[in-house]
């Protein structure tokens, strides 16, 4: 049995948990953008850490699931969870970035 994947599987709910409980952080980006983007900034990253940690489950299960030739339909309902979650994930990234991009171009319109 290789340690990749249950290495892979740990790093990505790592990652999840950190944006967890590190999600509350964004607070002090209060004082350059509006309270309810903040609010949102901090509900997406929260909801993008618990998919992560889902992802990571999923992506665990389905393999080990696999690797001893267990259900085949649990290895395909594992790996449509991942192929769900990963542009759940991608596009809760993405709001992110775009509200950091409004916020430094409302910051830099203050500026100038």
């Amino acid at each position: 049995m290789s340690l990749l994947p249950g290495i892979f599987a740990l790093l990505v709910a790592s990652a999840g948990w950190f944006y967890i409980l590190h999600a509350a952080r964004a607070t002090a980006l209060q004082q350059y953008e509006k309270p309810q983007d903040n609010r949102l900034r901090i509900r997406l990253r929260r909801a993008g850490g618990g998919l992560m940690i889902a992802l990571a489950i999923a992506f665990y299960v389905g393999y080990i699931t696999a690797e001893r030739k267990g259900s085949a339909a649990v290895v395909l309902g594992c790996m449509a969870a991942v192929v769900l979650l990963l542009p759940l994930i991608l596009f809760l990234a993405y709001v992110d970035l775009r509200l950091t991009r409004k916020m430094r171009e409302a910051f830099n319109r203050k500026d100038h």
